[in-house]
């Protein structure tokens, strides 16, 4: 009996080996944030700015792939248009301010699945492009 066991441990662990050899099983674990391609919805949410009282509110628009950004320092500021594109097939969210202190300033912003952060770069018209991050609100 213990020789019928060693067998079937045996042939069921190199038949396992074949498989993954095969491709048919994953070779790691892959956590799914990792894993998980960024799409819109994931920018979706109430984003807290990492160095001050910037927020932003982003949610989908009433046409299919647009999208309603407001943004707030700590006071509602002006948000005149906000757009997703893809840069080398990652979306991407840009957002343009247009209010006072305001004068066309923009943020571009990708999705970091692994860090489940909004990052990216933030533009004041004649000024260097600062880079900034923000985390979702919901998980502070």
């Amino acid at each position: 009996m213990r020789i019928f066991l060693m067998v079937a441990l045996l042939g069921g662990l190199a038949a396992a080996v074949q498989a993954q050899e095969a491709g048919m099983q994953p070779k790691y674990d892959i956590s799914s944030a990792i894993a998980k391609l960024p799409e819109q919805r994931d920018f979706f949410g109430t984003w807290l700015r990492s160095d001050g009282t910037y927020r932003v509110e982003i949610e989908a628009g009433e046409a299919p792939g647009t999208v309603v950004a407001r943004y707030f320092n700590p006071n509602a500021i002006h948000v005149e248009s906000a757009v997703f594109d893809a840069v080398e097939g990652q979306p991407r969210l840009e957002f343009v301010l247009r209010d006072e202190g305001y004068p066309g300033s923009a943020y571009r912003l990708i999705y970091l699945a692994e860090r489940r952060v909004l990052v990216g770069t933030y533009l004041r018209p004649g000024g260097e492009p600062a880079e900034v991050f923000f985390v979702n609100q919901s998980e502070q």
